[in-house]
């Protein structure tokens, strides 16, 4: 069986005017078609989120970077703890034969993706496992809401790890630490792109007293797997 970890995810280089739009302190989310996968902060203003979060989170939501890790002290114990999150047989298989001939990959690689995520490349493996650099990414968009930026630096740090919070409490994206599966499932069809966009745009008012900035969506463009 050939590896399925083949991809690497790199940010194309931005023009002015789009690495502009990208830089700030702000709410990341990632989304398939309108559900909201993920959701964190992003508190550097340097403009290198593709970089520095999304494409490090498309390295597991996939289960198809080439730096994948599956973490765990103990990869036996770790393998079992998987499973149980993993229903595709194919994925099943990918994970026996790596913790068979690819063991290594059981440690901190920097990359290491969770019960949770392993559980979203499951449901959606039948496009994941079998896609191309140029399809695998279909329907994946990355959004990013910026925080005011009235209070100095340290503030705004302070308010979006706030908000954060406050919009975790509200919604579980699957992807999160936050969702436990037997008790959120239920609700994922709430965690739609444009309710939790408003979430996150209400917190902010709410603990800034000021509107977010403005967002902006891309969509992923792959590069060639290895």
């Amino acid at each position: 069986m050939s590896s399925p970890f083949n991809l690497l995810f790199k940010s194309e280089r931005l023009n002015r005017e789009q690495k502009i739009a990208i830089s700030g302190t702000g709410i990341y989310l990632i989304s398939k078609g309108l559900e909201v996968v993920y959701l964190g902060k992003y508190q550097p203003s340097d403009g290198k989120i593709i970089r520095d979060r999304w494409c490090r989170h498309l390295q597991t939501i996939t289960a198809r970077g080439y730096n994948i890790g599956f973490g765990g002290r103990i990869p036996e114990r770790r393998l079992a703890k998987l499973m149980e999150a993993v229903e595709h047989p194919n994925l099943r298989q990918v994970l026996q034969a790596t913790y068979t001939h690819d063991r290594q990959r059981f440690r901190d690689s920097g990359h290491n993706t969770t019960s949770n995520r392993l559980r979203f490349a499951s449901e959606n493996w039948d496009l994941f496992g079998a896609a191309t650099p140029e399809c695998v990414l279909d329907d994946i968009t990355f959004s990013l809401v910026l925080m005011p930026t009235a209070k100095p630096k340290a503030g705004v740090k302070i308010d979006v790890s706030m908000v954060e919070k406050q919009v975790l409490l509200q919604y579980k994206p699957c992807c999160n630490v936050q969702y436990l599966h037997a008790e959120h499932r239920h609700a994922r069809l709430d965690n739609t792109l444009p309710s939790i966009l408003d979430a996150v745009r209400k917190s902010m008012r709410a603990v800034t007293g000021f509107d977010s900035v403005y967002s902006a969506q891309l969509r992923a463009m792959p590069r060639a797997g290895l």
